[in-house]
């Protein structure tokens, strides 16, 4: 019996990483549509499909710790809007990598805020992660400081959002149920981004209706799944998983994006994977997919 709700949880996280990804594909599919658009659908379908579900009393929304909900959804609230950017202007698969390396900035804010120790290893670990980051924007020896673009910029600040957000959430775990703690993201979220949303001109026409239903969609689901898999796994396990998202990422990046992927930046985004992995099996850090 127990192993049948491991492979249930573990079917779960995979099937979430799945939706997820397939989310990052349509993102970059809506392209001309901008991305403050794109993230308030995601936010908007989040709440509705929220809502729907708690005035039909199959789920409880009950909101315990106000100011660290606010907390939380302010920093993925920005988080979700910079790795929709990062994605659309540096590429699927590089754009994903360096978001997915939060663990590193989480550990790095829990030991300033939550006073938890790093061991030696693990602050080696963040250079390495920080060495992985580094190679994949510059390519390589040869390449600078200088070689960073806004854009890349704006990536690493949404995996310093990202952090922040999980560490608010490993908080949030001792008050709020996870529905409470997502839509607290998806409240503070959409209002983030609604004025600047209907200040950009921008057609979306049916086509791009239906990119951006899809997008929220898919949002919604692979959240909910993370949800729900995390019912049957322990933390470490699920936020091992919920890494499986860059490694799907990189190839549809590749196969159907046409991006561009450099020796350098496989061994970068290897040295990113690595280091995130060692993060996630000592401190047991949240997923991912809990702030996005």
């Amino acid at each position: 019996m127990r192993s049948e709700k491991y492979l249930k949880g573990v079917l779960l996280m995979v099937a979430s990483c799945i939706a997820s990804s397939i989310m990052s594909g349509l993102i970059i599919y809506a392209s001309n549509i901008d991305s403050f658009k794109t993230v308030l659908f995601r936010f908007a379908i989040g709440f509705t499909l929220l809502g729907t579900a708690a005035l039909f009393r199959k789920i409880k929304l009950k909101f315990v710790n106000s100011k660290m909900l606010f907390a939380r959804g302010l920093f993925g609230g920005i988080a979700v809007f910079l790795f929709f950017l990062s994605i659309k202007k540096i590429g699927m698969a590089k754009g994903t990598v360096i978001s997915s390396s939060y663990p590193i900035f989480a550990t790095a804010i829990s030991a300033v805020f939550l006073k938890e120790k790093i061991s030696l290893a693990s602050w080696g670990m963040i250079g390495v992660c920080f060495l992985g980051i580094f190679l994949i924007v510059t390519g390589g020896a040869q390449g600078t400081l200088s070689s960073f673009s806004i854009f890349d910029i704006l990536a690493i600040v949404g995996a310093i959002t990202s952090g922040i957000a999980i560490v608010c959430v490993k908080k949030l775990h001792d008050t709020d149920s996870s529905y409470a703690i997502f839509m607290a993201q998806c409240i503070i979220g959409f209002w983030l981004v609604v004025i600047p949303a209907n200040l950009i001109p921008c057609s979306v026409g049916i086509s791009g209706g239906i990119l951006l239903l899809g997008i929220g969609i898919t949002a919604a689901i692979g959240q909910l799944f993370m949800t729900y898999g995390y019912k049957y796994l322990p933390v470490s396990t699920g936020s091992l998983l919920s890494m499986l998202l860059p490694v799907f990422n990189i190839p549809i990046g590749i196969l159907l994006f046409n991006e561009k992927i450099s020796a350098y930046m496989l061994i970068g985004s290897s040295l990113i994977l690595i280091s995130c992995v060692y993060m996630i099996l000592k401190r047991n850090i949240p997923s991912k997919l809990d702030s996005r």
